[in-house]
């Protein structure tokens, strides 16, 4: 059901229900399930052959990392693509991030952000960004905020960015994948250089920035979605109403709305 390069088949382990959980959130990240798609229980349980209980642990944990939900009527789905998702992301990353920017750092860790600071400007500046290109440098900046985080000392708070980080990377494949615009860069090699000269004034300032940019980004290509919805409603036959009904629906940003 799952077989996908983004992500490995579970073996048979003693920890096969976090293999399975795993899986699913990488899966759902990558896009090989479907923001709204159903999920069986009795699939999973064959898919990873485990037993029901530990599927069922499994999608409790996605549930309560924002990956997945569930209601009486329709079982377990993937979570749709909606403004309040959006909305939620970008407010959480704003609260935690700027924390980032205050870890202490070693000798070790600042050299160690330094190397991936390199790696990712020499990808980010070549001229031509195919997709193993994009997906490397998101990588390697996912590397570089996973050092900050685990500095933290906080594994509860890094564990929530952790989660963010997943469904940040989860919106903006889901909008790349049907626009042609592409997130920009943010330049985390300026933040490791102000981070290693102690400018932490600098650095918490480069991390809002960069969430900014991206908040830009999603409501962009959110609203870009709406009225490519909104253009397909419009082509349908009119159909006879009630007098006195009106055809129009109001789409508003700060509504619910899923895709």
């Amino acid at each position: 059901m799952l077989d996908n390069d983004a992500y490995s088949s579970p073996t048979p382990t003693a920890g096969k229900g976090m293999t399975a959980e795993r899986a699913l959130r990488s899966a759902i990240v990558h896009g090989v399930l479907k923001p709204g798609e159903r999920l069986s229980e009795a699939a999973l349980c064959s898919e990873f052959a485990i037993g029901r209980g530990a599927v069922r642990a499994a999608l409790a944990r996605l549930q309560a990392s924002g990956f997945v939900s569930a209601s009486p009527r329709s079982g377990w789905q993937v979570t749709p693509i909606s403004a309040a998702e959006i909305r939620e992301v970008v407010i959480a990353r704003r609260r935690l991030e700027p924390l980032l920017a205050r870890v202490p750092l070693s000798e070790s860790d600042r050299a160690q952000l330094l190397r991936l600071a390199d790696m990712y400007g020499a990808i980010a500046s070549r001229p031509e960004q195919s997709s193993e290109l994009l997906a490397t440098l998101r990588r390697t900046e996912r590397d570089l905020l996973a050092l900050l985080a685990a500095r933290l000392n906080m594994p509860t708070l890094t564990g929530w960015l952790a989660d963010l980080w997943d469904r940040s990377a989860r919106l903006v494949f889901f909008f790349e994948t049907r626009s042609p615009a592409r997130l920009k860069a943010p330049n985390r090699p300026l933040l490791a250089e102000r981070l290693v000269e102690g400018n932490l004034d600098a650095a918490e300032s480069l991390l809002s920035g960069a969430i900014g940019e991206l908040e830009a980004y999603l409501a962009a290509r959110f609203l870009e979605s709406e009225a490519t919805l909104g253009d397909t409603t419009a082509r349908r036959p009119a159909q006879a109403q009630k007098p006195g009904k009106s055809k129009q629906k109001t789409r508003n940003l700060d509504r619910t709305r899923t895709i």
